[in-house]
């Protein structure tokens, strides 16, 4: 599927109508965002988010070993992300809130509509517009946002992702088993330094 790359803008505005916290979504997270999301839940360890069913491991496509957040399953099937928060607004509309929103909240979610491609053999990067979900409403309002606004915003985020993306590729091409990705890369204490995770995993 082809994504519209983005330049320099893009337009868009979140209606909070939760699409993209349901359904069939997938949030793929990294280190740094277990570490956030452990520390919201008051954890002392990022392990505690597999053993309370938060968070589970998923196999990608290139058999790297990734973790997703875990949604809930009610009648019929329908499924949403556990840190959804359902209120209604003065009109009495149903609004989907991040209860992890603004800091805690994975990068996945943070970049939004905003997708990034890495090429590390190329050496390139490039950002594409990806709807949050089928049906958002939020692609149809004509708020303009600015790439480096997002860039800036997120710094320090997207070079954790670019290293820990950097890592998974050396674990799929030394063919490094599920224990690796859990005792080096997913489990640590919340007091940990992820760039001491990121070195320890790459010289494993």
């Amino acid at each position: 599927m082809n994504f519209p790359i983005i330049e320099s803008s893009y337009q868009f505005e979140c209606t909070k109508c939760g699409n993209c916290c349901s359904g069939d979504q997938k949030i793929s997270l990294n280190p740094y965002d277990l570490n956030k999301m452990a520390r919201f839940k008051g954890y002392n360890h990022t392990g505690m988010l597999f053993d309370h069913k938060l968070v589970h491991l998923v196999q990608a496509q290139n058999k790297a070993w990734i973790p997703q957040i875990r949604f809930k399953s009610i009648a019929k099937g329908h499924r949403f992300c556990p840190f959804l928060i359902n209120e209604l607004d003065e009109q009495n509309k149903l609004l989907g809130l991040c209860s992890l929103h603004p800091d805690k909240k994975p990068l996945i979610c943070a970049m939004a509509p905003v997708g990034r491609i890495l090429d590390f053999k190329a050496g390139s990067e490039e950002y594409i517009f990806v709807k949050p979900a089928p049906d958002c409403p939020g692609v149809n309002i004509k708020k303009q946002n600015t790439l480096t606004d997002l860039q800036k915003r997120l710094k320090n985020e997207l070079e954790y992702e670019k290293q820990f993306l950097k890592i998974l590729d050396r674990a799929v091409t030394k063919k490094l088993p599920k224990i690796f990705y859990i005792d080096h890369l997913y489990c640590f204490p919340v007091t940990s330094n992820i760039e001491n995770i990121f070195y320890k995993a790459l010289t494993f």
